[in-house]
C-alpha cells in the first residue's frame, strides 16, 4: 500500500498497527473525504464498473476513490476498508456505516478506527482460518507423497504426521531411504 498522494497532514488519529498501514491518518484528510456529499448510490452511479458487482450496484473500490477525488489516496483506502474487507460492498452497508463514521465528531474518529480495525480483523481472521483448514489436508497430502516416493518400506508411514515424533521417528528414515 502506497503512501502517495496529497495530505492535509496536522494531527493523526492513532490508527492501530495491526491494520498494516504505513503511516497514521491525518485527522483533516480523514474529514476531507467525509466531508463528500455524494450518496453510496450515487458513488455507483457515477463511477467506473470495473467488475461484475459494481455493474450490479455494488460500491467498488476505483467508485469510491474517483468520488474522492484530490483526496489522500491513502486515507480513501483506510476509508474504504473501514465498510468492507473486500474491494466491494453492499451499498446498504456502506451507506449505514458511512453515515455512522460521518456522525462521530470524537477528536480521534473513534467510530471510524474501532470500524476499520473490525474489518481488518475479520479479514485476517478468515485468511487464517482458510490457512488453518488447508494447511492440515495441503501438509498431510505432501507428507503422504514425499514418503511414498522416496521411503515407501519406512514403518512410520501409516501414522504421518505423529509417527515422524513417536513411533519409529524421523531419524530412522534414512534407513529405509530408497
Amino acid at each position: 500500500m502506497s503512501d502517495d498522494g496529497p495530505t492535509l497532514g496536522g494531527p493523526t488519529v492513532g490508527i492501530s498497527p495491526f491494520c498494516l498501514y504505513p503511516r497514521d491518518l491525518s485527522k483533516a484528510d480523514i474529514d476531507k473525504v467525509l466531508s463528500n456529499k455524494l450518496t453510496v448510490e450515487e458513488m455507483v452511479k457515477k463511477g467506473p464498473k470495473p467488475n461484475y458487482l459494481s455493474e450490479k450496484g455494488y460500491l467498488c473500490y476505483p467508485s469510491f476513490l474517483d468520488a474522492n477525488k484530490g483526496c489522500n489516496p491513502l486515507t480513501v483506502r483506510a476509508i474504504f476498508d473501514a465498510l468492507s474487507t473486500g474491494d466491494n460492498v453492499s451499498p446498504d452497508v456502506a451507506q449505514v456505516k458511512l453515515d455512522k463514521i460521518k456522525q462521530d465528531m470524537s477528536d480521534d474518529r473513534s467510530v471510524f478506527k474501532s470500524e476499520l480495525l473490525k474489518t481488518k480483523l475479520v479479514g485476517f481472521s478468515s485468511i487464517a482460518f482458510l490457512l488453518f483448514l488447508l494447511g492440515p489436508i495441503v501438509g498431510a497430502t505432501c507428507l503422504e507423497s514425499l514418503a511414498a516416493g522416496w521411503f515407501p518400506e519406512w514403518p512410520g508411514n501409516g501414522y504421518l504426521p505423529w509417527s515422524l515424533l513417536f513411533g519409529p521417528g524421523f531419524w530412522t528414515i534414512p534407513n529405509y531411504w530408497v
